[in-house]
């Protein structure tokens, strides 16, 4: 497996990230991984984004892992600890997540040009990762499907999803600090097919040792959405 640093620039902000592959893969899909919120722990070294950039390259995929403006060595306008706190605690009050929207689109349109978009494109995101990869992909022409883990459901708005025909897949826990089962439950209902929803037992919103077993089943969910994909259009082209 291999590790390469990488940048790339959101708003004219340098922003880091690593890219994870095989060596002997050159044509692999991709997954662009989204982190939760920075004042949260959100980071690209958070254990359920490293299980997925680890498995993920295990069973063919290239992945991007990224930090949002002012998290790690990504810049930020604001330039004291304190002021990068504020500034992301802000976007957890008001609900303002823009700047880490542009953050996603910027990480996407990089792990786009290294790739060819005919083999896949897909987004996995964490919490509020799971908002800002749900609305990139929800609306980005080359993304083919997406995976939201521990959507926050009935803290953020997915209205957004009402009208998404794209693949989702939605992993939840039952004990979740970020969302209760019974808000995953009603807001996936509200959302367009297709769509599959995954329960993970007797863990939190934390999943401490099921990093590996969500990674394998949101690789697997991807794999199924390439299936689909290559028979669509081997259809296609025969009619």
């Amino acid at each position: 497996m291999i590790e390469e640093r990488v940048h790339f620039y959101a708003d004219g902000l340098k922003l880091e990230g690593i890219i994870t592959y095989q060596e002997d893969m050159p044509a692999a899909p991709a997954i662009l991984l989204c982190s939760p919120h920075p004042n949260l722990g959100g980071d690209m070294d958070n254990n359920v984004v490293m299980g997925l950039a680890k498995v993920s390259a295990d069973m063919g995929f290239m992945s991007l892992r990224f930090n949002y403006r002012g998290v790690g060595n990504s810049d930020c306008h604001e330039k004291d600890i304190a002021q990068k706190y504020q500034y992301w605690d802000a976007s957890l009050a008001d609900g303002n997540y823009s700047d880490a929207v542009a953050d996603t689109r910027a990480a996407l349109a990089f792990l786009s040009a290294q790739t060819d978009a005919k083999s896949g494109i897909f987004i996995a995101g964490y919490s509020f990762g799971a908002v800002v990869g749900s609305i990139v992909g929800g609306d980005t022409t080359c993304v083919n499907g997406f995976a939201s883990i521990s959507m926050p459901f009935g803290v953020y708005s997915v209205g957004y999803l009402s009208g998404c025909n794209k693949a989702k897949l939605f992993i939840y826990s039952q004990k979740d600090f970020a969302t209760t089962a019974d808000d995953t439950i009603g807001g996936f209902a509200q959302i367009l097919s297709p769509k599959t929803l995954e329960l993970i037992e007797d863990s939190d919103h934390f999943y401490r040792d099921q990093e590996t077993l969500i990674a394998q089943k949101v690789c697997a969910f991807f794999k199924e959405c390439l299936h689909y994909l290559k028979d669509k259009t081997s259809l296609t082209a025969r009619s």
